[in-house]
């Protein structure tokens, strides 16, 4: 029932949402042209999908320790690498965004909430090396096996932070206190995404992108969605059904679009 609903929602955007052609911004126009379609691929993307290739063959068994929504197609506590690299980890289409994304913003504070088995991770910390990423996780076997990832693609610019995102997050954010860019890619609640958003948003400035992962995977995400996408400080916001895009420049009109990607 649930893959049917999805299925469902994919085909209204699929007939929402629009071509390159009917951006009337500039600034969006660009960000289509040379971001979201811009289809080069480096030695480096290729190097994190070499990557993702073995952890997806990968039958060793870790235990999950789960604070969000959980998973809808595993709700065992002991699962294979494989599986977790298979279900959810975001696919080389979407990591390539974030990558590109990274490489033509050049953030210099990055925060994601997620870390799983440290895919997209990679993709943020190897399109900008200069950056300072900060990546949270809540269970302890994940974040292990992401440390090994990171220190198998020689990663230096990145912080893993460890614990329920609700001890520390705020914490963190204070230390931090700048952000440039936010992917947010854990505990699939609506309650608790747009609590991420206020949060992350106290230390954004005018610069600073949000990504968000999943906002159709429930109805809950769907209202946590259009939360975000009416809030005063937004402008731009971009639907890619798998994911969201937001912007907070205050020089950009109020806009919200769906792009078939």
């Amino acid at each position: 029932m649930k893959t049917l609903i999805f299925i469902t929602k994919y085909i209204k955007y699929f007939f929402k949402a629009k071509n390159i052609h009917s951006a009337q911004s500039p600034f969006l126009y660009e960000f289509i042209s040379n971001v979201l379609h811009n289809k080069s691929d480096d030695e480096k993307c290729k190097k994190i999908e070499k990557l993702r290739k073995e952890l997806c063959k990968s039958e060793d068994i870790i235990k999950i320790t789960d604070f969000g929504a959980g998973s809808h197609i595993n709700c065992s506590k002991n699962r294979r690498i494989k599986d977790i690299a298979k279900n959810s980890a975001k696919n080389a289409k979407f990591g390539k965004v974030l990558y590109r994304i990274i490489k033509h913003y050049k953030p210099k504070n990055i925060l994601e909430l997620g870390t799983s088995l440290g895919i997209s991770t990679l993709y943020l910390a190897l399109a900008e090396e200069k950056s300072n990423i900060y990546t949270f996780e809540g269970c302890p076997e994940t974040s292990r096996i992401a440390r090994e990832n990171f220190d198998k693609m020689q990663i230096k610019n990145t912080n893993i932070i460890l614990g329920d995102f609700k001890l520390t997050l705020d914490k963190e954010l204070e230390k931090i206190n700048d952000l440039d860019f936010c992917f947010i890619d854990g505990n699939h609640q609506k309650n608790a995404t747009i609590t991420y958003f206020e949060l992350c948003l106290k230390y954004s400035n005018n610069n600073t992108i949000f990504v968000f992962d999943d906002i159709h995977w429930s109805d809950g995400m769907e209202q946590a969605w259009n939360y975000i996408t009416s809030h005063h400080k937004t402008t731009l916001t971009i639907d890619l059904f798998y994911v969201g895009i937001v912007f907070v420049k205050s020089e950009l009109s109020k806009e919200n679009y769906i792009i078939r990607f």
